[in-house]
C-alpha cells in the first residue's frame, strides 16, 4: 500500500497554482524517461544486422523447442499436464 503523504494547505490560489506547475514538471520528467526506457526496451528490427537478425530468430526456436521439450517430460513424469498441479 502507497504511503500517505501530508498534504499542505493551500492560503491562496496562486499557491495552488503553483503547486501544480511543479506537479505537472514531475509529471512531464517521468513520462520523459518511460519514453526513453520503453525505446531501449522495444528496439526495431530494422536497426538490427542481418547475422543479429537471424540470431535472433535461432534463440527463440530454442526457447520454443526447450519448452516443448520440457512439457514433454512432465507429461511423460506425471502422465498429464494436469496433474502436475495436484
Amino acid at each position: 500500500m502507497a504511503k500517505k503523504r501530508r498534504v499542505r494547505p493551500y492560503h491562496s490560489l496562486e499557491e495552488l497554482q503553483m503547486r501544480k506547475e511543479q506537479l505537472n514538471e514531475v509529471i512531464e520528467l517521468e513520462d520523459q524517461e518511460i519514453k526513453r526506457l520503453w525505446g531501449q526496451l522495444t528496439v526495431n528490427d530494422e536497426d538490427l544486422s542481418r547475422g543479429q537478425q537471424i540470431g535472433k530468430y535461432i534463440e527463440y526456436g530454442m526457447m520454443a523447442f526447450d519448452g516443448v521439450m520440457t512439457l514433454r517430460k512432465l507429461k511423460r513424469n506425471y502422465g498429464s499436464i494436469l496433474n502436475i498441479f495436484h
